[in-house]
Order: structure tokens, then sequence, then C-alpha cells
């Protein structure tokens, strides 16, 4: 198991009992400052298993991490190497989470950041290496962006396997096309990514992504234009809020139009915005999420210009429990008025975040599209572990 926050003195005991009951290898956990070392040394004594660790390197959304190439770094290579040498700690490898990807917004934009991320745990690593020539390093990068550009056509053959504790993947990959006009640019990109991943397991490092809303994705993963829409498209998106309209008001929203009330609000839906990244604010997508075409209500959705363009059924405003949903027109060509909508219909909202969005709720209901005729039949409940 992997804690993926920085350790602090409250969450010693806690982690302690864990990996008792985990046993040695169980549990993982990170630092990224010197005062940290020494909870390594509690954490053990404690729990009778010295922790697997990550140091966690910061490559510039100023979340957490300590950046590369710095002072601080190397002082926390250090304490960390000594930690291990006293049987304190078994120091794992380096993982970087590149947050600012989010803000992507061109198909495979999102691969330089990735490319960026291996360089620089590459480099810490090589700084490990002068110390200790042999020492066993994973380096774990990602974010749901960076890694989703790994579908890029240029990759080949996929090769993953797993450890039991961490899924390793390494980009030589997948099948697939692109626009020609993308495909100078992009072999670009992954030629020197695969030239990077090359170097790196020469040098004997095991390599791995990671990704935390890659396998339901949502709104933002949309926005974020990762893969090109062959690839990344509402039809991939794999979690809905299931609301209830509850009263509709013609004429009471901008130019006359109709607006609708459901039960779903931000503590059903999150309130995390799609950062506007137009040049011209106000234009580009805000809203709190999109009706998905479903129980014979036709919506539109987001297509391969999303989120400059967007139209349809959104969640245009958000209160505690109170979900107002706009109509934005009928999308980008398209003309015709408003999908009516009345009370009493149930309708299926893709969240922004589905990460936040689903920590709001107990279980998910899981359903497969692929029953014919029976798409909307529950065929599994999954319970989430949910809790600050």
């Amino acid at each position: 198991m992997l804690y993926s926050f920085p350790v602090y003195p409250s969450s010693v005991d806690r982690l302690a009992a864990i990996s008792a009951q985990l046993g040695m290898g169980g549990l993982t956990v990170m630092v990224d400052n010197v005062e940290q070392v020494k909870l390594l040394t509690l954490l053990a004594s404690k729990s009778g298993n010295p922790p697997l660790v990550f140091l966690k390197i910061n490559m510039g959304s100023n979340r957490a991490g300590v950046p590369p190439h710095t002072p601080a770094c190397a002082a926390l290579v250090q304490e960390l190497l000594l930690s291990e040498t006293v049987g304190s700690c078994i120091f794992w490898g380096l993982y970087s989470h590149a947050g600012h990807s989010y803000a992507s917004r061109k198909d495979w934009e999102a691969m330089g950041i990735l490319g960026a991320e291996f360089a620089a745990l590459h480099d810490v690593a090589l700084a490990v290496r002068k110390d200790r020539p042999e020492h066993p390093l994973v380096l774990s990068a990602g974010a749901t962006p960076t890694v989703t550009t790994l579908h890029h056509p240029d990759f080949a053959n996929a090769n993953r396997s797993s450890n039991g504790n961490h899924a390793h993947a390494a980009a030589d990959d997948v099948t697939m096309t692109t626009v020609p006009e993308e495909e100078e640019e992009g072999a670009a990109k992954t030629g020197l990514i695969k030239a990077l991943i090359a170097r790196m397991r020469a040098d004997g490092l095991t390599l791995e992504v990671h990704a935390g809303v890659y396998p339901t994705l949502d709104i933002q993963q949309l926005a974020a234009h990762a893969c090109d829409a062959t690839y990344l498209n509402p039809s991939a998106v794999a979690i809905t809020v299931l609301a209830e309209v509850a009263s509709v008001y013609p004429g009471r929203g901008p130019g006359s139009t109709t607006e609708a009330l459901v039960n779903a609000g931000c503590l059903a839906l999150g309130r995390e915005p799609c950062e506007d990244m137009g040049e011209v604010k106000g234009k580009h997508y805000s809203a709190w999420g999109i009706l998905m075409p479903w129980g014979g209500l036709a919506n539109v959705v987001p297509g391969p210009r999303f989120p400059a363009v967007h139209g349809g059924w959104q969640v245009g405003r958000i209160s505690q429990e109170h979900g107002v949903l706009a109509w934005r027109g009928a999308g980008e060509g398209e003309v015709g008025g408003e999908t009516p909508l009345t009370p009493g219909q149930r309708v299926r909202i893709w969240p922004n975040h589905s990460c936040i969005t689903g920590a709001g709720h107990p279980w998910y209901l899981v359903v497969d599209s692929r029953n014919q005729g029976r798409e909307d039949e529950v065929v599994d409940v999954w319970p989430r572990w949910n809790g600050w």
C-alpha cells in the first residue's frame, strides 16, 4: 500500500498498524523534507517493518515534493541512504506527480511533461548512484494526462507487469492512428521519451507510471486532450452521478433560456472547476458537469474542440445540495431549441473531477454498457473507502 502524502507525526501510529498487518514490504510512504526521515525510524520500530520510501520530487505543480537539482534534494538523498543503512527504511525510489498537466489543452501536449518528469527523476537517480552504484530504484512518474499520452500511436506493443506493489509500464506500447498534422510533432516527442526510457533501462532502473483518475476519466480529462478524440472522448468516461430533476424554470436563464433544478449540488458533484485557459475568459466550458445523453435525453457532448466549443445542458451553478442546469446552446454548427426537461426526470451527470465526486458517495453502482438492452442493470456494487 502506498500512502501518497508526505509522512507526518500523527500518521505514524496508524501507518505502523497497517504495516504490522501487511508485513514486510507491504507499506510505502513518501518524504520530501529531512525532518520526516526521523519518523521512518519511529515507524519501523512501532511496526517491526522498515517502510519502503519514495522521495517525492516537485516537478512544477508546487503541491508537494522537493525540487530536483537543489541542495535540499541532495541532502534528502543522503539522509535516506543513511536511514536505509541503519535499517530504518528501504529507499524504494523517486516519485513525481505532474498535476500541472491538467492545464494542457492540445492533443498529446502532456507528453512533453511526462518526458520532463522522467528526465528529472533520472537525474536524481544518477545522483543516488554516485554514492550507491548498484542501488535499485523505482522511478514513478505520471498524472492522468501524462500517462494517457502513452496511448500515442508511435508507442506499440504495450508491455506491462506488476511486482505486487506497483504497476510497472514500458512505453513500447499500442498500435493506433493519429491525424497527419500531428504526426511530426508527436514523433519527435515520442522519440525523445523512447530514447530516455532506453537510457534508464540501461542504467538498471525500474520505470513506473501512475495515475489516479485513469480508470474512470472525467470532464477534466476531456478538456486536457492527453490523446486525440479517437481515443479520448465521452464514451471513455466511466462515471456519472444519477440525479433527478426537481423543478423547471422556463425563461429564468440568460436570454430567456430555461433552467432546471437537480438534487445534486457540490456535495454530490464536488466543486472542482475546469480551469478556463481561453484567451477571452468566459467563453470556454466553465460549468460543474454535463448531462450525459441517456434515458431518452439528447444532449450536446464534448467534441474534439472542447472545452473551447461546448453546449447543451450543463450544471451551471451549484450550492450545497442544489444543482442548477443551464442550457448553453445547441452546439457548434447546430440549430434548434432546448432539449426539454421535466420534473421527476432522472439524469446522469458527467462530473468535472471524478476523484472528488466519488468521495461524496459510499459506493459505486456498476453497470455494463456491453449488455445490450440491459445497459442500466446494476451488475455489481463497489464500496468506497471514504473519510479524511
